[in-house]
């Protein structure tokens, strides 16, 4: 047995049997049979025998066997005899045939050796033990009324787990059929009308239906019907007859007047009320659509019409009833009775005596009988002075009518009413209008009235209301008029009537005016009499006295003398010093009077102040004519108390004028000026504009422009052209040119501008001018033609010969770069030192001679600028010399298919690796920038001087064969971004140009040892070399080849001299040179090497800051114009460099000195007789670090006299003096009094100033 479990919780498992049958084994246990087959009834009681296996050895009989039930009996519905086999049945009713009918046993012998299976496949037979299940407990649904016999109403489904004859099922109704009005399908459960249904009858059934199985016995189950029958409008409405309606004719308009109800049997049936068609329209009833009610439109009257007969129609939408309804009008007293007039108006004299008839009223009533019998009396009598007669209606005085009233009109209430129920009456009016007779004269309250009154009293003001009474209350006799009789001489007074109301009577009253204004110093008061009178007949009157005192008020404002005032005051006018005093007059008295004095516009910032009493106005604050020219002063000047409301003011206003002291000195925005003029221009040339400031205004504030002296002592001394080569507008500060320069001649000029303000006071500004070169000249070959012939064996960069031009402008104009205007395989040119150099394997053809061995080139040289002028000459090369080809192919076009090809392969090769080269570089240059930023962070800046012992030898043959890697570098770095060559000379010689071109393109650097110095000297107060060039020495068997190619390419000394005439130098002259030997003489700390890129010339140092930031080029340089200093600065570099004698290395060239032409340094060899050049000394320094001219740039592109030049400004040639000696020429016109011999530059004591020691040429 295999139990198999998984780790759950709780864990469930599983078995197998696994029978292993050996071969050759004899058979041993066995069951009888291998399937036992057996039947049993489902729901067995326990206890049920099943069957009985059996399991034998043939071998062993008498072995004891045990059985058991392996698999099938999961739910332990059986149990097997372990010793007998015998199964039955364990557990009640646990076999159910519709779970499963069918059971398979797997049962095990075991006789302690051996093992045996058998399977018993118990089949169990159905037993009726299900009754049939309806879908649903109960069921609902409808059908309409008068539906056809066997209408379909629903089916019902029941079902039933046995199967067989006992899951067969039959439906039945059982209850609620009444009348048999529905059958039931008793085979397929459908459901159907048997009968006419008739809602009004019978409007549901409940129906009880029952499905039955055919078991033995059969069982049953019941379920629920219920069948709504569904209303048809099938029935008519009806209105039933309706019992007379009796209303009274006074109900107003909306009352009801009954409910007309229909019937219908028909479900929920919507009836509609209406009268016909043609029914009256003036009938005064309306009925409701729907509810049936019945309304009055308006009110009923029997006078009109007793009784109505309405007919009315019932509707269900589609049937229709009608229906009448009597309505009968019953009488009421509705009537009131009606006076003949709506009011009666009598007029009576106020002497009427007692008796006498006033007035008769009467009134009619429509009603009859006792509502028609109408009766009068008086609702008011004032003091039982009226009576009336109660049939007739005549009015009489019971009291004289002066004894009844005092006023001129009696309103009396008389009432008519009626004698029904209930009663009705009517009310009317009588007036008596009572006749005055004018019998009382009016009368004013007082006979003299008292007035104060302000003399600023605004006119039109009521002073007094003067009331009168008269006892009279006719119109005529109580009219009052009103007037002034005396006392109004100058016409200040008026009178006005006006009508108010006074005790519910309107009356007249007189109005006091103030028509003109008062003035107490004038009058100081009045007594005016007036007099009021009625209309009467014949008219009465009475008279009043008023008595006016004025009272005194503020009612003059101060008055100023002048609406303005003007003053003047010096700007340096002293605190407390008085500019005015103004005073303004008020004719009021006592506090009225009193005047004070204000400031109250334009002394915001509080420089003067007023006296509040005197007015007196003085400075309260230094003044200054620059920041407010004038002041504008409002003065306020108010009278009356402090504490008073109605104090008048009145206004002036000072103008103040400053005036101007010449208290401001003039001075420049800036200490120095650069500007730039292109040579070659007109007089008259604007350069550039100065403007001073001075804060001064007008006059003393005007400046005129002048140009003082020079910046230096000895600038233009006798040179008058250079003292007046410029001039300056004295009014506008415009600079312009009186002269046409020659860069070639001067470029630079620096002059004192003043400027001076009317009062004497200057300011001075230093302008430096710059003068701009121009390509004026086209360079010159030094011959037409060069011939040259090529040396057998010739290597790949080994040079041919050399062309060489002269350029008479100055700067970049200067510059001459050469170049192959026609391509050739097998030649190139140096651009810079004109070098014609085997650029590749040279063969002529197979058997040519003659013109076949001469290879033609035309070369141009022109300056490395843009649209330049250019000269070209011709160059014969002889190859004869050269191996022949190898086939009979053509050399050019083989030649060049093939030369085309490599560079393309080689062209795509090195932007690969530059692209990789790139990344590398500019990783490994800005670790290394990090390390030297952070050793000159901390370094003193102090300048040190450190020995050198390297040492090298190199010959110009092997430089010739590395040309093409130093062909790659930017050479014209070293002179193609400057304006000047730097020469001393002023005739414009290239002598020196040519010499630093050869230091240039033969510089021997040594870049093993520099990261070592760069570690050592982190401070370096010169940045820029990052690898010195060595010296150059020369053996005597290259001054002989030196020789002949002097004579190879120029045939006299006659033609040399014409050469200089036309602008050249000897030290133009072609020549080859042996190097034999380089030495390193830098060693100054900071020349730490920042890439791998070679520096060639001091002009390729460049700043550690402006490397790391990528801010200085030379691209920018040219945009900023930079000047240059002249050679003296250059030789205050060189003396910066450490001392050869003490530098390690050196000794070779000293040792050697003797057998080497020393001349005067760089150019002085091709200077004129007697000019005396003034080499500086080294100065003292504490310190040579710089701070950066500006925030992004370490050096200004401009120009500065610090003593030490730029090193990016500096001209291009190399440090090492010796170096130039071998390029100066044999014939030197000029030498020392001892021959040609080495002149060495020492660097003296240290002294402050650059010019003490001279050097005799």
């Amino acid at each position: 047995q295999v139990v198999v479990s998984d780790r759950g919780r709780p864990s469930l498992t599983s078995t197998c049997l696994v029978f292993i049958h050996l071969k050759g084994e004899h058979d041993g246990l066995q069951f009888t049979n291998k399937v036992y087959n057996t039947t049993v009834k489902e729901n067995s009681r326990a206890g049920t025998f099943i069957a009985n296996v059996e399991a034998s050895d043939p071998a062993d009989s008498r072995q004891r066997i045990t059985y058991t039930i392996f698999n099938g009996n999961e739910n332990e519905i059986f149990t097997i005899n372990r010793h007998t086999g015998e199964i039955r049945v364990q557990k009640d009713s646990s076999l159910d045939f519709e779970a499963n009918p069918q059971i398979q046993l797997v049962v095990l012998a075991d006789s302690g050796m051996q093992t045996a299976h058998c399977r018993v496949s118990i089949t169990l037979l159905d037993v009726n033990d299900n009754a049939p299940q309806f879908e649903h407990s109960s069921y609902r649904t409808a059908v309409w009324e008068g539906q056809v016999h066997n209408t379909y109403i629903m089916q019902i489904f029941a079902s039933d787990a046995d199967s067989g004859i006992n899951g067969q099922i039959e439906y039945a109704i059982l209850s609620g059929n009444t009348n048999q009005a529905f059958i039931l399908d008793s085979a397929r459960g459908i459901l159907a009308t048997n009968v006419l249904l008739d809602r009004e009858i019978t409007p549901s059934y409940k129906l009880v239906l029952q499905a039955a199985d055919r078991g033995r016995p059969p069982l049953s189950s019941t379920t629920t019907v219920r069948v709504q029958v569904v209303d048809v409008n099938d029935n008519s409405p009806a209105i039933p007859p309706m019992e007379p309606v009796f209303i009274a004719e006074n109900l107003p308009a909306g009352y009801l007047v009954t409910l007309v109800t229909a019937n219908d049997v028909d479900l929920g049936s919507a009836l509609t009320y209406s009268f016909p068609d043609n029914s009256s329209t003036s009938d005064p009833f309306a009925i409701d659509r729907y509810t049936g009610v019945l309304t009055l439109t308006r009110a009923l009257d029997f006078e009109v019409e007793g009784e109505y007969m309405l007919t009315v129609w019932a509707s269900d939408s589609v049937h229709w009833a009608s229906g009448g309804v009597k309505v009968q009008v019953l009488d009421v007293n509705d009537n009131a009775p009606v006076f003949t007039q709506a009011s009666y108006q009598v007029e009576l004299s106020e002497l009427v005596t007692a008796g006498s008839l006033v007035v008769s009223v009467s009134a009619i009533d429509r009603d009859s009988g006792l509502n028609g019998n109408i009766s009068y009396r008086l609702l008011s009598s004032p003091l039982q002075g009226f009576y009336i007669q109660q049939d007739t209606g005549s009015i009489f005085t019971n009291k004289p009518l002066k004894a009844i009233t005092n006023s001129n009109l009696i309103h009396l209430l008389v009432e008519a009413r009626d004698g029904g129920d209930p009663m009705l009456s009517t009310v009317t009016s009588v007036n008596i209008q009572i006749l005055d007779s004018n019998d009382h004269e009016p009368l004013f309250h007082q006979d003299v009235y008292t007035l104060s009154v302000p003399e600023n009293t605004p006119t039109d003001t009521t002073l007094l209301t003067l009331f009168a009474e008269d006892k009279d209350w006719s119109p005529e006799n109580t009219h009052l008029d009103y007037a002034i009789v005396s006392g109004n001489e100058e016409k200040r007074f008026c009178l006005k009537v006006k009508m108010i109301l006074v005790e519910n009577q309107m009356t007249n009253v007189g109005r006091l005016v103030l028509c003109n204004p008062l003035d107490r110093e004038t009058t100081e008061s009045y007594a005016v009499t007036v007099s009021v009178s009625d209309h009467g007949t014949p008219p009465l009157k009475s008279l009043a006295v008023v008595k006016v005192t004025v009272s005194d008020c503020n009612d003059n404002p101060p008055i100023f003398p002048s609406t303005e005032y003007h003053t003047k005051v010096s700007e340096n006018s002293q605190v407390g010093t008085s500019l005015i005093q103004i005073t303004a007059q008020d004719p009021d008295l006592g506090t009225n009077g009193l005047v004070r004095y204000d400031i109250i516009s334009g002394n915001a910032k509080g420089h003067f102040k007023l006296d509040h009493n005197s007015g007196l106005l003085v400075v309260n604050h230094s003044l200054d004519y620059e920041q407010d020219l004038k002041y504008i002063l409002t003065i306020k000047a108010t009278d009356g108390d402090e504490a008073s409301k109605d104090r008048l003011v009145a206004f002036t206003v000072i103008f103040i004028q400053i005036l101007d002291e010449n208290d401001n000195t003039p001075y420049f925005m800036f200490n120095t000026v650069t500007c730039s003029v292109l040579e070659n221009l007109p007089a008259f040339t604007h350069t550039c504009s100065v403007h001073a400031v001075d804060k001064d205004l007008g006059h003393y504030g005007q400046l005129t422009y002048s140009i003082l002296s020079s910046c230096f002592v000895d600038y233009g001394s006798g040179s008058p052209e250079r003292k007046e080569a410029f001039a300056i507008d004295p009014h506008t500060g415009d600079i312009h040119t009186r002269q046409t320069f020659d860069y070639e001649r001067e470029n630079e000029y620096c002059f004192v501008v003043e400027a001076r303000d009317k009062g004497g006071k200057t300011a001075t500004l230093k302008v430096q001018v710059n003068i701009k070169g121009v390509d004026e000249f086209s360079p010159v070959f030094t011959q037409r033609q060069y011939n040259f012939l090529l040396p057998e064996n010739a290597e790949t960069g080994e040079t041919v010969g050399y062309v060489m031009a002269m350029d008479h402008d100055g700067g970049v104009d200067g510059l001459v770069e050469y170049s192959l205007q026609n391509y050739s395989l097998f030649f190139s040119i140096d651009k810079t030192i004109g070098a014609i150099f085997v650029s590749g394997p040279v063969y002529r053809r197979r058997g040519s001679y003659g013109p076949q061995d001469m290879v033609e080139l035309i070369v141009s040289a022109g300056s490395p600028k843009l649209g330049s002028r250019t000269t070209t000459c011709t160059v014969f090369v002889n190859i004869s010399s050269s191996a022949e080809a190898r086939n009979g192919v053509r050399l050019d076009s083989h030649m060049l298919s093939l030369t085309i090809s490599l560079l393309l392969f080689v062209f795509i090769l090195v932007i690969f690796m530059g692209l990789v080269l790139r990344y590398k570089v500019t990783e490994v240059t800005l670790r290394k920038a990090a390390a030297v930023v952070t050793h000159l962070n901390h370094d003193t800046g102090s300048f040190h001087e450190q020995n050198s012992q390297m040492e090298s030898a190199v010959s110009l043959q092997e430089l010739t064969q590395s040309r093409n890697l130093e062909t790659k570098r930017a050479i014209s770095n070293s002179h193609s971004q400057s304006d000047s060559s730097g020469r001393g000379s002023a005739e414009g010689e290239t002598a020196e140009d040519q010499e630093i071109k050869w230091i240039n393109k033969y510089p021997f650097c040594k870049g093993d040892d520099f990261s070592k110095q760069a570690s050592e000297n982190p401070s370096s107060a010169l940045p820029g070399d990052n690898r010195s060039c060595h010296s150059v020495n020369l053996g005597p068997e290259h001054i002989l080849s030196l020789n002949k190619r002097l004579d190879a390419g120029m045939s006299s000394i006659e033609s040399l001299h014409h050469f200089k005439e036309e602008g050249g130098g000897e030290g133009l002259l072609p020549a080859t040179i042996r190097v034999k030997d380089l030495e390193e003489c830098m060693g100054t700390k900071g020349y730490a090497p920042l890439s791998e890129t070679p520096a060639d010339s001091l002009s390729s140092l460049l700043y550690l800051e402006e490397q790391l930031q990528g801010s200085y080029s030379w691209d920018y340089l040219l945009g900023w114009e930079p000047h240059f200093q002249n050679l003296a600065s250059v030789f205050t570099d060189i003396s910066m460099l450490p001392d050869e004698e003490h530098q390690g290395g050196c000794e070779d060239l000293t040792a050697e000195s003797n057998s080497l032409m020393h001349p005067p340094p760089l150019i002085t060899g091709v200077a004129q007789p007697g000019i005396r050049t003034v080499p500086p000394r080294k100065p003292i320094r504490p310190s040579m670090s710089r701070k950066s001219s500006y925030p992004k740039y370490a050096y200004s592109p401009l120009a500065r006299n610090t003593g030490l030049t730029p090193s990016a400004m500096t001209p291009s040639f190399s440090p090492s003096l010796s170096s130039l000696t071998v390029r100066t020429p044999n014939a030197s016109p000029v030498v020392s009094d001892t021959g040609v011999g080495g002149v060495r530059l020492d660097a003296g004591p240290h002294t402050a100033s650059l010019l003490e020691a001279e050097i005799q040429v």
